[in-house]
């Protein structure tokens, strides 16, 4: 996350696993264990040059790390609109697409009007009747000009990531992304990308 940082990329955030399996080696948490070798995900967005000169220093830090590389649109930095949003609200970035996933990174401690953004904009999106939501809390990461942050064993405030994510049709994505704008004024890294709907359940594989 320091290297990540240093380097100017918008925002990086380190997940933990608790099961997985990487070159045919399973990898769990375990209750009374250390979990030293449990799956961990570092997601960091940036632009694609920045990102590609930083590679080499990442990958001298990190053990045979298993890479995707995806084209993802940033909206919003800060509370401050990015080129995507403007207009139509980003309805040009995916509606060729078949889903659309919004991303929102953020701390666990931020709040709108009083309450957990997190917890404030899910319930809100539920209400609405988003189609899928997921808020993932982190052990490490930052976004924007903030210093990395995370989980510390000595901290009385947690001050860890969180990561919410919906997806939905390009059409209904439009609806949430202006519940996501009109509650993100002052903080939190906004992100798009396209999902391709690659099997409907409802019919024969």
């Amino acid at each position: 996350m320091d290297l990540l940082h240093r380097r100017g990329v918008a925002g990086a955030s380190v997940l933990l696993g608790v099961d997985g399996t990487a070159r045919g080696v399973r990898r769990r948490g375990r209750f009374l264990a250390r979990n030293a070798r449990v799956p961990l995900m570092v997601v960091s967005l940036g632009d694609r040059e920045l990102l590609a000169a930083v590679l080499p220093e990442f990958l001298a830090l990190v053990d045979r790390p298993m890479l995707t590389l995806e084209r993802t649109r940033i909206l919003k930095r800060d509370g401050a609109r990015l080129p995507g949003l403007a207009g139509q609200q980003a309805s040009d970035a995916a509606v060729r697409s078949d889903a659309l996933k919004l991303t929102l990174y953020t701390g666990e401690q931020v709040r709108h009007e009083g309450q957990l953004l997190y917890s404030a904009l899910l319930r809100r999106l539920r209400g609405e009747g988003v189609s899928g939501a997921a808020v993932l809390r982190g052990l490490w990461g930052f976004h924007g000009n903030h210093r990395p942050h995370g989980e510390r064993f000595w901290s009385v405030r947690r001050r860890v990531p969180v990561v919410t994510v919906l997806i939905d049709t390009p059409a209904n994505t439009r609806r949430w992304l202006a519940v996501v704008d009109e509650m993100t004024q002052e903080s939190g890294l906004v992100t798009s990308e396209s999902v391709a709907e690659l099997w409907n359940p409802g019919e024969p594989r």
